[in-house]
């Protein structure tokens, strides 16, 4: 009796295991996104320059104060900039194209991807 019941245990056991040729089919055309891996991390922002000319990227918090400046060359990016206020003002510049702004409130977890355009104007990109 106690063999039956080892082997009831063992068949049961292979047949609730899945086969890894079905772990491949499953679907993977919707791959998680960041903000679902994301628990309670700081806001992150990118800005893009796409533009013809180099700009210096400010971000200014609720208060004015000032959170990172950095100068992005045209067809660079500034990298992740992790941010630990949510209200924050970015400000991109130079002696051409003066103090392009973007106010933004930013909530945990939340990765917002800036541009300047070809036409060297900063944009939210989609």
């Amino acid at each position: 009796m106690k063999n039956v019941r080892l082997i009831f245990v063992l068949l049961l056991i292979v047949n609730c295991t899945t086969d890894s040729s079905e772990v491949d089919a499953l679907d993977t055309s919707h791959p998680q996104s960041e903000s679902q891996n994301c628990v309670d991390d700081l806001p992150e922002i990118r800005l893009t320059n796409n533009g013809t000319r180099n700009f210096d990227l400010i971000v200014y918090g609720q208060d004015y104060s000032t959170l990172h400046t950095q100068n992005v060359s045209n067809a660079t990016d500034s990298g992740w900039i992790q941010l630990s206020s949510n209200d924050i003002i970015v400000v991109a510049t130079n002696d051409i194209d003066y103090g392009q702004k973007i106010p933004l409130n930013l909530s945990l977890c939340d990765n917002i991807e800036l541009e300047i355009d070809t036409n060297n104007v900063l944009i939210i990109s989609d």
